[in-house]
């Protein structure tokens, strides 16, 4: 059986992403977070001690939450092109929950603005890259053509993140439909890096 305090920590972080995610650090209340998790003000500080330790522990869940994403993809037994089309099923295909832990991943991985920086990018350490392992392993295997892989990695997530809708600017509109996302960025891939499919 989970461990109660264990699960009531796990949904204030939940709460919490949340909060951080539509106001920022700042503007973030720990009294509405300790509200919408169901316990009392004070009581939130049996859990963690100050807004910024719950803060960066919203963060390390970010971090756990994009590598079990990528650990499941990448253990598998299957190509490296099966293994690029699961890791963009995989961020274009987020459940309601994630995305605002997908809004804080990105204010640190894509605009590299988070608050706490120093004690971010220690944590962000810990991020595993899927697309620049892809592509650093596929350029080895002579599948793609680049001289450098890990910014071609770095380059589709980022092309990833402007297809997400709830990333995408206001003025931003990009009327690509949902089921040719993933075909797109595929195709896009391949011509761009010069692949040999066989």
């Amino acid at each position: 059986m989970d461990d109660p305090k264990k699960l009531k920590r796990q949904k204030i972080i939940e709460i919490a992403a949340k909060e951080f995610a539509e106001k920022g650090y700042d503007a973030a209340n720990i009294n509405e977070i300790a509200a919408l998790s169901g316990i009392g003000k004070g009581s939130i500080y049996l859990y963690f001690k100050t807004k910024k330790e719950l803060f960066l522990a919203t963060m390390e869940t970010v971090v756990e939450k994009f590598n079990e994403i990528s650990d499941a993809v990448m253990d598998l037994d299957c190509s490296l092109m099966d293994k690029l089309k699961l890791c963009l099923e995989s961020l274009l295909k987020f459940d309601e929950n994630y995305i605002p832990f997908v809004i804080l991943w990105s204010r640190y991985q894509l605009q590299n603005h988070p608050d706490f920086q120093d004690e971010v990018f220690e944590i962000f350490k810990d991020l595993r890259q899927p697309f620049c392992e892809i592509l650093k392993e596929g350029t080895k295997q002579g599948i793609f053509n680049t001289p450098y892989p890990e910014a071609a990695g770095y380059l589709i997530l980022s092309m990833v993140y402007t297809l997400i809708p709830n990333l995408q600017p206001k003025n931003l509109s990009l009327d690509l439909p949902a089921d040719e996302k993933i075909e797109f960025l595929i195709n896009f891939v391949l011509n761009g890096l010069g692949c040999n499919k066989n």
